[in-house]
């Protein structure tokens, strides 16, 4: 960095320098000029002055004697105009100020210096140094923690005058919380969040961390940060997170396994994160399943039936899904039964889940669909008989339906 700064002020130099070489050149030139220009004219006033006294001694108005005198005297006017030389200037006029260049030079050199290390890219290329050569030494931990500790102390130092600087405010975070240091980690969140206050990475950041200083535990300003979070970004898998552990926390299990599996859905399944989620998962439904008398949330009750036009053998599959009210025909949920055992009450819940991850309580607007198979096959198929339930709102206390089928499908 050093060189190329040296190189500028080099080539800076060099436009700073060449008025007054050129001034000099061009005053030089100038005066050869003017001197050649007057001995021309004093030759051509000798021979004027010749051909007039010849014309005098001619026409007889003087004679030899008188002649040979004024021609001897314009002679030795002719030798003293052509010995005459220029007044001499004062030094400094002269060398054509050419002392006030290296002046000019050295006061660009220090005020370049000193303005770049003010206001330039000085410290940045320092810390950009520091990155670069913490990741050449990754093999050797003692120098790598030398140059961590270098990076960190450069960039504590650099935020004092560029506060605005998010990556580095980042940076602070990540290292506290590598050593643990919650109150650290939270103060430089909560200092990137000044600079971008609807940052859904950061609000995620800084109410995780928060979570962490108040020993793990919901507190008043721990559930603000995370709902703003949450409503700054509903699918942040480090929200999602948090709403989860917040729902088990008050037992709605239903909720925190929706919560969960939703942040599964951005995570690779190898991921230390999504196994962890995976493990509050199986908790939850662990706990659920030593409760089975409790209702489920979530859940969709269908009073169903089969019209009594319908035809059908007893035998015949009844298939009921629940599927997103607009958007994919995938189904959410799904349940099959003989039609012998209709007309009944049947309740889909998230145990009843088509996908792994997938939650009933993912949706908000629903519809039901049950459809009396011809063939057996979970396939709509031609010939089939069916129900359309209308657009339903689905909320934690779940919701009823009634379906009779009655159409049949072309």
């Amino acid at each position: 960095m050093l060189g190329w700064t040296l190189g500028l002020l080099c080539g800076a130099s060099i436009f700073v320098l060449y008025p007054f070489f050129s001034s000099r050149v061009d005053s030089q030139l100038g005066k050869s000029t003017e001197k050649r220009i007057a001995q021309q004219d004093n030759v051509r006033s000798y021979q004027d002055q010749q051909k007039q006294h010849k014309q005098q001694l001619s026409l007889g108005e003087i004679d030899e004697q008188q002649y040979e005198r004024l021609l001897a005297d314009a002679q030795r006017l002719l030798l003293s105009n052509a010995d005459v030389s220029t007044p001499s200037e004062s030094p400094f006029k002269s060398a054509g100020g050419m002392w006030l260049a290296p002046v000019l030079v050295v006061f660009l050199s220090v005020s370049t210096f000193f303005i770049y290390h003010q206001l330039g890219a000085f410290a940045d290329q320092n810390i950009a140094d520091l990155i670069q050569q913490q990741s050449l030494d990754s093999n050797d931990t003692e120098a790598a923690k030398k140059h961590n500790d270098n990076l960190i102390a450069a960039v504590e130092k650099r935020v004092e005058d560029q506060t605005d600087n998010v990556y580095y405010w980042m940076m602070l975070a990540q290292s506290a919380l590598g050593d643990q240091d919650m109150a650290r980690a939270n103060n430089y969140f909560a200092q990137a969040l000044k600079v971008k206050p609807k940052d859904s990475y950061l609000l995620g950041q800084y109410a995780e961390s928060l979570f962490l200083l108040d020993q793990s535990r919901f507190t008043e300003r721990v559930t603000l940060a995370v709902d703003k979070a949450f409503m700054a970004d509903a699918n942040n898998y480090t929200v999602l997170g948090l709403k989860g552990i917040e729902a088990f926390s008050n037992n709605e299990l239903h909720q925190a396994i929706s919560y969960w599996r939703r942040a599964q859905q951005n995570l690779d399944s190898n991921s230390v994160v999504f196994q962890g989620l995976q493990l509050g998962i199986d908790r939850a439904v662990l706990m659920l399943s030593a409760a089975p008398d409790k209702p489920a949330l979530f859940s969709v009750t269908v009073d169903l039936s089969i019209d009594a036009s319908v035809i059908f053998e007893k035998d015949q599959l009844v298939f009921v899904a629940v599927l997103h009210s607009e958007g994919p025909s995938m189904p959410l949920a799904a349940i099959k039964l003989p039609a012998s055992k209709l007309p009944d009450r049947v309740t889909l819940s998230d145990r009843n889940v088509l996908v792994p991850g997938q939650s009933l309580s993912s949706a908000n607007i629903i519809k039901v669909v049950a459809r009396l198979s011809s063939t057996g096959s979970a396939t709509p198929q031609s010939g089939d008989w069916e129900a359309v339930s209308e657009s339903l709102v689905l909320t934690q206390e779940g919701v009823q339906t009634t379906l009779s089928i009655n159409r049949r499908r072309q």
